[in-house]
């Protein structure tokens, strides 16, 4: 088996499942995570984020609890992966032994035709938390800029957000705008009520 390969395969999957059939997403979570631990014993879980229309939806699986220490990851931007998303969403793989994703970043690298690996070190602001200025638009695979993990709980978020968004988009739609318009309307009244766009998509579907 290519591993590398087969790794941006389930993850290009998994980003398409994402919405759709509840198994297919299932079987492709079991996948990829069986491929990352085949190539990293202290693979410890991953939180891919998909950016659609300034919404983001988190799928976050984690094989164990906040006791175990995480000591590296790894940042693969999903633009890599699928020419369908927004430049911010990205995939990171995280596990307990510092410099375990070395080799799979060099492996994911060459099998994405000599994509650049960036690896950093966060630095700390002036209260002790540590951060990395990165937006998530770079096309780069970056190790351990993601230390710690914000949050080791498992789940899907965001998803009911952006179906609602949608909605208020067709909507805006059938009121005779384009897709542009739409998405331009949708921002700027929800700037003027000072709300957050899923927010005020809401108040569109309920009239």
């Amino acid at each position: 088996m290519d591993l590398p390969a087969s790794v941006l395969a389930h993850v290009q999957n998994l980003t398409a499942s994402i919405g759709q059939d509840d198994r297919d997403l299932s079987d492709t979570l079991v996948a990829l995570t069986t491929a990352l631990r085949s190539t990293t014993t202290s693979y410890c879980g991953f939180r891919l984020t998909i950016v659609e229309n300034q919404c983001s939806v988190t799928l976050a699986a984690f094989t164990d609890g906040d006791h175990e220490p995480v000591g590296a990851s790894l940042r693969l931007p999903l633009g890599l992966v699928s020419r369908t998303v927004d430049g911010a969403s990205r995939v990171v793989f995280y596990a307990g032994t510092p410099g375990a994703f070395t080799d799979l970043a060099a492996d994911l690298s060459h099998a994405l035709g000599g994509i650049a690996v960036d690896g950093r070190t966060p630095t700390e602001n002036h209260d002790g938390h540590r951060r990395t200025h990165l937006d998530g638009h770079r096309r780069v695979i970056e190790l351990d800029v993601d230390l710690p993990p914000v949050s080791r709980r498992s789940g899907l978020t965001g998803l009911t957000e952006l179906t609602v968004l949608n909605r208020a988009i067709g909507i805006l739609v059938d009121q005779g705008h384009d897709i542009e318009q739409a998405h331009h309307v949708l921002r700027r009244d929800a700037a003027a009520a000072g709300v957050e766009q899923h927010v005020y998509a809401a108040r569109i579907l309920r009239g």
